[in-house]
């Protein structure tokens, strides 16, 4: 509104300025032609007349000629004539018109001369045509043309050009006002309140200027700006999301390197030891002189020594796995054999397991490793389907990349928490009660599965089971 204010104001006021110097043109041109026409006419009735008295004057007298000039005044309503003695003239005139007149030498045989006399309110143009006269004393025909009607003219001239200007200033000024507001207040109003909704983050809203002028290419070129703003600010959110998994994925690298080499230390120093425990328990298994509660209590120490071997040999799988030897195998074969392996369990805990998929698939793996893996996730499986149900074991092709191959471990058991998902694979942490699960089984899958250059995904929702996919680079044989 401030711009249109602007525009507007500076457009009455060229207009002002081109009208008032039009109007004081004309003015002057209207009062030069009309001192023009006067000076004509008078001179010309002054000629015509003094002409008549030179021609009257000898032949039928100086009363006859005066006359003559006395009936052309009552003839001429506009001027007023009448004869004067050119050596008496001075003493009529005021001070100014006297000078004048003296400038002019006026007498027989000069020519005629004419001169404006300002006196007050009645401006009057003189006009003095020389007679010769019989008796040789200098007189002339007098012409008085008032300017009144001159400066009539004039007031209604200037009025009329005031009129006039206030018209079309305040006609151009009204249009000036209106194409301003349409054509630039409202469109500029709608690219600020743009301009507001992109500071403050709102990309979203694109604007419909119709105009095809600057300030429409501008309307253009601002909803292209969001455009390219809304990608960028999306790559760079995307780019930010990326970072932060690319760092959290470090930080559980370092965490698992850590873990490695914790374990590696404590599993070395607790062989030792366990060592000479399973031997001792051999050893009174094997006398026959211990009573029966002795031999069972061996027996138990046995049973958990042995266990927490396992422990111990599965922390060293983790922390100095050995690098993997690949070659190209087919994948349902693995799985028949981990099914295998795994079915006497399954069938202690009422769990049937199913193994399905196409046998041409296939994958570089190390067997020995994916085998581990698979078994990790499918003990994890078995012993979260409690009461019985079914763990499948699916292999397929992946459908969003055809070099990709999965294979799927999915259980009907209680499910995972949400809180717990993210930290799933973390080493030591399990959800299963006390003396179920040492937290290792998903680590190690993790890490064999990383190796292979692939990726372990978990989905699951309490109360309807959980499914863990591993994906590897592969296809058909």
């Amino acid at each position: 509104m401030k711009l249109t204010r602007k525009l507007t104001a500076a457009l009455i006021l060229g207009i002002l300025i081109v009208l008032a110097v039009n109007a004081a043109l004309r003015v002057r041109r209207e009062i030069a032609l009309f001192e023009r026409d006067s000076r004509r006419d008078s001179l010309l009735i002054g000629r015509m007349l003094a002409g008549s008295v030179e021609r009257v004057w000898p032949s039928l007298g100086e009363a006859q000629a005066l006359d003559l000039v006395e009936d052309a005044n009552q003839r001429e309503s506009a001027f007023r004539i009448r004869w004067v003695w050119l050596d008496g003239l001075v003493a009529e005139l005021d001070e100014a018109d006297r000078s004048a007149l003296r400038k002019w030498e006026l007498g027989p045989g000069t020519d005629a001369r004419q001169f404006l006399s300002e006196d007050g309110e009645t401006p009057a143009l003189y006009t003095y045509v020389p007679v010769s006269v019989p008796d040789g004393r200098p007189g002339a025909v007098e012409v008085r043309d008032s300017m009144v009607d001159q400066r009539t003219y004039v007031r209604r001239t200037i009025y009329q050009a005031l009129l006039a200007t206030a018209i079309l200033v305040a006609l151009c000024g009204g249009i000036a006002l209106g194409l301003g507001l349409v054509l630039v207040a409202r469109p500029f109003a709608i690219l600020m309140e743009q301009a507001r909704r992109v500071g403050r983050g709102d990309l979203s809203a694109r604007l419909s200027l119709t105009q095809r002028d600057e300030v429409g290419e501008l309307a253009a070129e601002m909803n292209t700006m969001c455009e390219l703003l809304e990608e960028a600010t999306g790559a760079a959110a995307r780019e930010a999301s990326e970072r932060i998994a690319a760092l959290e994925q470090l930080r559980h690298a370092e965490r698992l390197s850590t873990v490695g080499q914790l374990s590696a230390g404590i599993a070395h120093e607790l062989g030792t030891p366990l060592n000479v425990i399973m031997a001792r328990a051999q050893l009174i298994l094997k006398d026959d002189a211990a009573g029966g509660d002795v031999h069972k209590s061996a027996s138990i120490v046995l049973d958990q020594a042995k266990r927490v071997t396992a422990i111990i040999r599965q922390l060293l799988d983790f922390a100095r796995r050995r690098g993997a030897k690949k070659s190209q195998q087919r994948l349902v074969p693995l799985v028949q054999q981990t099914v295998g392996m795994l079915s006497s369990l399954a069938e202690k805990s009422s769990v049937t397991l199913v193994a399905e998929g196409d046998g041409s698939l296939c994958a570089d793996v190390d067997p020995g490793q994916i085998q581990q893996a698979l078994t990790n996730l499918a003990l994890n499986a078995i012993q979260a389907t409690k009461g019985g149900g079914t763990v499948s074991i699916r292999i397929g092709k992946g459908s969003s990349c055809p070099d990709e191959v999965f294979i799927a471990v999915e259980d009907m058991g209680s499910g995972i928490p949400a809180e717990h998902l993210d930290r799933i694979f973390e080493p030591f942490f399990t959800t299963k009660e006390a003396g179920e699960g040492t937290g290792l089984g998903l680590s190690v899958a993790y890490g064999i599965v990383k190796e292979h250059g692939g990726r372990i995904a978990v989905e699951s929702e309490p109360g309807k089971g959980t499914r863990f996919t591993i994906r590897l680079a592969g296809g058909a044989a």
